[in-house]
Parts: C-alpha cells; structure tokens; sequence
C-alpha cells in the first residue's frame, strides 16, 4: 500500500493540540480511499493527527477504505487534492 496526499499545510497549534491527545498511545489507525490506480491509497483525513504521531514516535498504520461518495481514479485525485502536487507520505516525494 501506497499512501499518497496533496495536503503539506498543516498547522501547527492543531498539531500540538493531537500531541496532547495522542499522549500514551501506542499507535493509530489512519483511513485511506482506494484509487483504483497501481497500488495507491489517499490519506484524505487526518494529517495532524499522522504529524503527532511521528512527532510522538507512536505507530501508524493505515486501513484501506472507500471514499463516502465511492470516487476512484482521477475523479477522487480531483476531488480530494487539497493544496500542493501529490506526494508519498512515507518519503514526501512527489508521485508524478
């Protein structure tokens, strides 16, 4: 799997804010959307939340899911890109 975003901004305070919240926990589980292309996966929810745990050093893991509205491919790209060009959130290198 794959897991990609489009999301860099993030801020800081709501950062902080899932530090505390994350505070003792061992790990957590992301959802991420099914693109239907190569063996890619979006992360469309819960960026700050994935920023305090590798600020923690707390597990993540990622389960695979569809999107509410059931989008695939380049109509779910489209509809979920949010604010910079695709990246790989394990390296934040760009995909294309």
């Amino acid at each position: 799997m794959k897991v990609i975003s489009s999301q860099r901004f993030l801020d800081e305070g709501k950062v902080q804010e899932k530090v505390k919240e994350l505070q003792g926990q061992e790990s957590i589980t992301l959802t991420t959307w099914e693109t239907g292309i190569e063996d890619l996966y979006v992360l469309g929810d819960g960026h700050h939340t994935l920023a305090a745990a590798k600020e923690l050093g707390i597990e993540i893991n990622f389960e695979e899911g569809e999107h509410p509205e059931g989008l695939t491919g380049e109509e779910l790209l489209e509809q979920a890109w949010i604010d910079s060009d695709w990246y790989y959130i394990d390296t934040g290198k760009d995909v294309w």
